[in-house]
């Protein structure tokens, strides 16, 4: 029986992909929380960054595939240099890892992105180094240190999973349009949105396939947050009206790169 590990299956990504396991025939699925896990039974309490504690659980549970959905945002960087880097040392060759990443990761914001196309890091002193550069190094210590994984590469993630939990995107406009009142977002930021239920789906196909390499996930057409959002609230039955147009006035060490659409042909072959 194939054992399976999700790191982070507390989260908004990762409890629905161990749940989606979960209902897989002849699979032992385990997996880690760190802060949270009230609605979630049989996960172990688990701080990845703490060498002594990561290496007793994984030498107890050894993995045929590991799942790493665990976000951490502005401390990222934290959570690639100690816990991804316990997880390399202690990878054997024929164990899978599933690893989510970033369009972040495509920083100088001219997309759409192919998947072979080189990714960049920002400034030391852009707001967003941080969450983007940590992205950065964890898929290139994964590509050079590793053979047997699969990177996918996710634009924003919105929808209710089946825990209830909704993303901050859509938290955000539902606040808003339930009380009638304006809100707004920038036109000048293009992406590749992805439903968490697509975004599971595929993490849970990877999982059981024998497939490897980078791919990009998301719906084919790119969309600006404020077009996006406006169909948001449309199919929600809100009056997308009061989805307005956001200023796109930016500090100098703010600047969000604009275009990080991602190119999904490459998935769908598979």
């Amino acid at each position: 029986m194939m054992k399976v590990c999700v790191f982070g299956a507390s989260g908004y990504v990762g409890s629905l992909v161990y749940k989606k396991l979960e209902e897989q025939p002849d699979l032992d699925v385990v997996g880690t929380y760190l802060t949270e896990s009230e609605k979630m039974n049989g996960l172990y309490k688990l701080d990845v960054n703490d060498p002594e504690s990561f290496s007793m659980f994984y030498k107890k549970e050894k993995p045929d595939v590991v799942i790493w959905s665990v976000m951490s945002g502005p401390n990222e960087h934290e959570l690639i240099n100690q816990g991804l880097v316990h997880l390399l040392t202690h990878i054997t060759p024929s164990t899978k890892l599933v690893y989510i990443s970033s369009d972040f990761v495509f920083s100088d914001g001219n997309g759409p992105y192919e998947e072979e196309d080189p990714i960049t890091a920002l400034p030391a002193d852009h707001i967003y180094h941080n969450y983007t550069n940590a992205k950065v190094k964890a898929q290139r210590l994964i590509a050079n240190e590793l053979s047997n994984y699969v990177i996918l590469r996710a634009g924003p993630i919105y929808g209710e999973n089946k825990a209830g939990k909704l993303d901050a995107y859509s938290e955000r406009l539902t606040h808003h349009l339930q009380a009638g009142k304006d809100v707004s977002y920038r036109d000048d930021l293009v992406r590749t949105f992805v439903h968490v239920e697509d975004l599971a789906g595929t993490i849970v196909k990877m999982t059981l396939n024998d497939i490897t390499g980078i791919y990009h996930v998301g719906q084919e057409e790119p969309k600006s947050f404020y077009t996006f959002m406006k169909q948001e609230a449309s199919r929600l039955g809100f009056d997308h009206n009061l989805v307005i147009k956001g200023s796109e006035k930016e500090a100098p060490d703010g600047g969000i790169p604009k275009n990080t659409s991602l190119m999904t042909k490459k998935i769908k072959k598979v």
